[in-house]
């Protein structure tokens, strides 16, 4: 009996490997990271745990590009600028991100309330001060009946000098001669003019005031007029060789970002009790190092003379001020139309 032949069954092909996908952008993965977009591959939903684990390690990882970045910033002037225009940029924060983030922590920290020398008798407006010595003209009247009334007296007019001579009430002063030229009606009946006036209207502590937090808000605008008109000055002074203007620009933005953050440190120091006391030696330091640094950056990237950089140093530091104080006026005839 011949044996029923058993039929060869093939195996089935196996499933096609289905391709990785960005869940991004939707372009094939080839690894960890999309070659398309740079997002990472993380297909699961991670837990609390995992997201602060996560968190934790990109801010303290060896090769952070933050702690890179801030490092070389403090460290050594110019390195940022030169590793930038030789590609070397994926382990660095890009320039502009830096200055905007190291700016904004300077202005809030700038911002804070001064826990060291804190006044904590208010300023007097100028009806008081003459309050205070029509006081001590009544007690003088007195010297014949009780004898100690002399000392009260002196106290008193020190008390009103001492409070005249106040930092506020001079800026307050200065304010009010200003508005004095807007109390008369303007003939043209110009907009700007009746707001000037509605502004001068307001009690004198309030003027000042809101001029102080408008000149803090609009100040981080104003760099970005300054900075750009800086950099064209520097242009004029290294025309030889011939270099892009987006070259001293950028190391300009990171000048001032190691100047803001510097200062930064001391202003957080200056607020901290009993510290913020002891730091007049530091902030000497500091400011050193400061003029010290700039000086040495433009050495570094430019790669000139101690004598030609330090003469080129002189001549921007000249058109620094007068930048700045144009800068500064643009910005105080804008504050003046918009309070």
């Amino acid at each position: 009996m011949n044996a029923t032949p058993v039929p060869v069954v093939s195996a089935p092909d196996p499933p096609a490997l289905q391709p990785l996908i960005c869940s991004n952008c939707g372009a094939p993965l080839g690894g960890e990271y999309c070659s398309a977009c740079g997002q990472r591959h993380e297909p699961h939903v991670h837990s609390v745990r995992h997201f602060f684990a996560e968190a934790f390690e990109s801010l303290t990882h060896a090769d952070s590009r933050l702690w890179r970045t801030l490092w070389f910033l403090l460290s050594r002037p110019g390195k940022l600028t030169l590793e930038f225009f030789k590609g070397h940029r994926v382990g660095y924060l890009p320039p502009f991100r830096l200055y905007l983030v190291i700016s904004l922590v300077f202005f809030l920290v700038a911002g804070l309330p001064d826990s060291v020398n804190v006044n904590i008798e208010p300023v007097r407006s100028a009806e008081e001060i003459e309050g205070l010595n029509e006081a001590a003209g009544a007690i003088e009247k007195q010297l014949a009946e009780e004898p100690g009334a002399s000392v009260a007296a002196n106290a008193l007019r020190a008390k009103a000098a001492e409070d005249k001579a106040a930092p506020g009430l001079q800026d307050e002063n200065l304010v009010s001669e200003i508005c004095a030229e807007f109390k008369k009606s303007d003939p043209k009946a110009n907009a700007n003019y009746a707001r000037l006036q509605a502004f001068c209207s307001r009690p004198g502590a309030e003027r000042t005031r809101a001029i102080g937090e408008a000149l803090v808000h609009n100040l981080p605008r104003a760099m970005f007029v300054f900075l750009p008109l800086l950099a064209f000055s520097m242009k004029l002074l290294y025309w030889r060789p011939k270099r892009y203007y987006v070259e001293h620009l950028l190391l300009l933005v990171h000048n001032h970002a190691f100047v803001f953050l510097a200062l930064a440190i001391v202003y957080l120091l200056q607020r901290i009790p009993v510290v913020g006391e002891h730091l007049g030696l530091l902030e000497f330091a500091v400011w050193v190092y400061i003029v010290w640094y700039i000086f040495r950056a433009m050495r570094n990237y430019y790669a000139q003379s101690r004598s030609l950089t330090f003469a080129k140093y002189l001549a921007i530091g000249l058109a620094y001020f007068s930048t700045s104080v144009l800068v500064l006026a643009l910005t105080s005839i804008f504050i003046a139309f918009t309070l």
